[in-house]
């Protein structure tokens, strides 16, 4: 049997199945079609989807704040469950983007390695998207009514930012390698360089002890690299 031959064998390029799942060789199949129509995506459609999937990665961060912001008093008694309770949140945005079918360029680090540093913009627009919802729907809005949830906005930034470049790297590498697991590793503090351009920014926006210099050096460069060895070489080429 040729190479051609087994590869339609085992995965048909009708990609259905009785029991409602894929086999791992499936999988790769669906990864390797959504590349190619990702690829051909025309350049306002890229902006768009890529634009709505910063915003709907902001909602779920700025959920996230919302509810751990206003638990002080569970952070201070029992932290481990105010923690467990706000990732809850967390994976809200990425279902949004999943249903509805929008470009974000972690996940597009996996099924288009190569496509996503040839295509940029998915990265420009996510981070432009999150920009708008931070500046404009929850700081300009004055979503944020507390002191407690401005100031845990605040603090949570600063976590982000004031710490070692190299721990930015593995929590970056760590998060997109393993993103199947969004709840548990948004409760441990792994970062995605899309949601911190707004879980940062919107910090900044209440008056974070950094600028923004320190923050694209020290957030956005090494949690990106991150992000792109976790997905590009643990993901997709380990595949």
């Amino acid at each position: 049997m040729s190479a051609d031959r087994e590869h339609k064998t085992l995965a048909p390029a009708d990609l259905t199945s009785p029991v409602g799942s894929h086999t791992p060789v499936e999988v790769l199949r669906l990864a390797e079609t959504t590349g190619i129509a990702k690829a051909r995506l025309s350049s306002i459609g890229l902006i768009i989807k890529s634009c709505l999937a910063g915003i709907s990665i902001s909602l779920s961060a700025g959920f996230d704040i919302m509810i751990a912001g206003g638990a002080s008093s569970l952070r201070a008694s029992n932290p481990s469950m105010a923690t467990l309770v706000s990732a809850f949140t967390f994976p809200t945005g990425f279902v949004i983007i999943m249903l509805t079918n929008m470009e974000l360029c972690t996940s597009n680090m996996f099924v288009m390695a190569y496509s996503t540093m040839r295509r940029r913009t998915t990265y420009i627009f996510n981070a432009a998207g999150c920009l708008f919802y931070a500046g404009i729907v929850f700081y300009w809005a004055d979503v944020f009514q507390t002191e407690a949830q401005t100031s845990y906005a605040v603090t949570q930034a600063e976590v982000r930012v004031n710490v070692n470049w190299g721990y930015n790297v593995t929590r970056g590498i760590i998060f997109t390698e393993s993103a199947s697991s969004l709840l548990c590793f948004a409760a441990m503090g792994y970062h995605h360089s899309i949601a911190n351009y707004f879980l940062v920014l919107i910090g900044m926006f209440y008056g974070t002890d950094f600028g923004m210099g320190n923050f694209i050096w020290a957030s956005c460069i090494p949690v990106t690299i991150g992000n792109i060895i976790g997905g590009a070489f643990f993901g997709a080429f380990a595949m």
